[in-house]
C-alpha cells in the first residue's frame, strides 16, 4: 500500500489539481526604469510581447510542466481576445470543461524595467461578479488531490464546494496588506496552503503567519520576499528563510510567485515534506524570471539540473 500525505492523499501519485483562477491576454511592454518618463512615440525592437497569462493560466501552466494533471476553472470571452486565449490553453493541454464561455476577456499590460521589476495594469471586466457553476466545479473535484483556488471574485462561491468534497484548498493572496483585508478572510478560513507577498504587508510576516493559523486550519504558510527569497512558516516548528535562486540571472519577474506557489503545492502533494517542497519551488521560481513574459516554465529534469549546480 502506498504511503499517505497531506490529508490522506498518496504520496509519489500525481492525481489532479484542480485551479481556478483568471486567464487574460497580457501585454508585456519593456521600460527604461520607474517612474516611466514621458515620451510621444518610443521604438522597442523586439521587445514587445503578448501572450495569454493571468494567475489561472501561470498556476496551470507551472504545475503542467512539471507533469501534474491540472484542470483548469476559468472564463473566457467571446471576443477576440478570447480567441488568442483558446489558443494558448489548447496548446498547453488545458482545455477542458472547467472553461466557461463569456462576453469578455480579461486584459492586462505590464511594464518591465531592466531590472525585472514591473508594473502591472489590469483590466478583470466583470469576471468579479461572474456567476461560476458549483455544478461544473464539484465534476472538476471528482479524484482532485487538491484545489488551487485563487482570490477572484468568481471563485469564493466555489470554496465550500471544494470543503464539502473533502479536497484540500491552496490559496495565494497575492500583495494583500493581511487579515485586516477581510475581503481574503474566507479563503484564509478554509486553506490549508496559504501564500502571500511580504510587499504589502502592514504586519511583520511572522505575526501575519500566526495570525493564519490562529484564524484558519492551515497547515503550511509561505511569504514570498521577492529577490530576497521567501519564509517558510508552520505552526509547529521555527520559520525558515529560503533565499532566492535565479539561476539564467534575472529578465523579468512577472508571475514568479505563480511559479513559486505552484511547485510548492506540486511537491508537497508528492512528498508532505514543506522544507523539500519550498527548496524546489524557489528554483523553479528562480528559473521564470530568467525569461521574458510568462510562458516558460521549468520541467523536472531541468530543475534536476539546477539542483545539481547549486548545492
Amino acid at each position: 500500500m502506498a504511503a499517505s500525505g497531506p490529508d490522506g492523499t498518496l504520496l509519489g501519485v500525481d492525481s489532479p489539481v484542480v485551479v481556478v483562477g483568471v486567464v487574460n491576454v497580457q501585454q508585456t511592454i519593456p521600460v527604461d526604469g520607474f517612474p516611466v518618463a514621458y515620451a510621444p512615440v518610443r521604438y522597442v525592437p523586439h521587445g514587445l510581447r503578448l501572450e495569454v497569462s493571468g494567475v489561472g493560466c501561470n498556476v496551470a501552466r507551472a504545475l503542467a510542466a512539471l507533469d501534474r494533471p491540472v484542470r483548469l476553472a476559468t472564463i473566457v470571452g467571446r471576443d477576440t481576445a478570447g480567441v488568442l486565449a483558446r489558443d494558448a490553453l489548447g496548446r498547453a493541454g488545458l482545455v477542458g470543461d472547467g472553461i466557461v464561455d463569456h462576453e469578455h476577456t480579461a486584459q492586462s499590460a505590464v511594464l518591465v524595467d531592466p531590472d525585472g521589476r514591473r508594473q502591472i495594469s489590469t483590466d478583470l471586466k466583470d469576471l468579479p461578479t461572474f456567476h461560476y457553476s458549483p455544478a461544473v466545479f464539484a465534476r472538476l473535484l471528482v479524484g482532485a488531490q487538491a484545489a488551487a483556488i485563487s482570490t477572484i471574485g468568481f471563485a469564493r462561491g466555489l470554496l465550500p464546494v471544494a470543503d464539502e468534497a473533502g479536497v484540500p484548498i491552496a490559496v495565494d493572496l497575492q500583495a494583500t496588506p493581511g487579515l485586516e483585508d477581510t475581503y481574503s478572510r474566507d479563503w484564509v478560513e478554509r486553506a490549508t496552503i496559504v501564500f502571500c507577498s511580504g510587499e504589502n504587508l502592514t504586519v511583520p510576516p511572522e505575526r501575519f503567519a500566526r495570525d493564519v493559523f490562529a484564524l484558519g486550519r492551515a497547515r503550511v504558510v509561505v511569504v514570498s520576499l521577492a529577490a530576497a527569497g521567501c519564509v517558510r512558516f508552520l505552526s509547529d516548528r521555527p520559520a525558515r528563510a529560503v533565499p532566492a535562486v535565479a539561476p539564467l540571472g534575472v529578465r523579468d519577474t512577472t508571475g514568479a510567485g505563480d511559479a513559486l506557489f505552484a511547485a510548492f503545492l506540486h511537491y508537497w502533494l508528492r512528498s508532505a515534506d514543506p522544507d523539500d517542497a519550498v527548496d524546489r519551488a524557489v528554483l523553479v521560481a528562480g528559473w521564470t524570471v530568467g525569461f521574458p513574459g510568462t510562458g516558460s516554465y521549468p520541467t523536472h529534469d531541468d530543475i534536476a539540473e539546477v539542483r545539481s549546480r547549486t548545492r
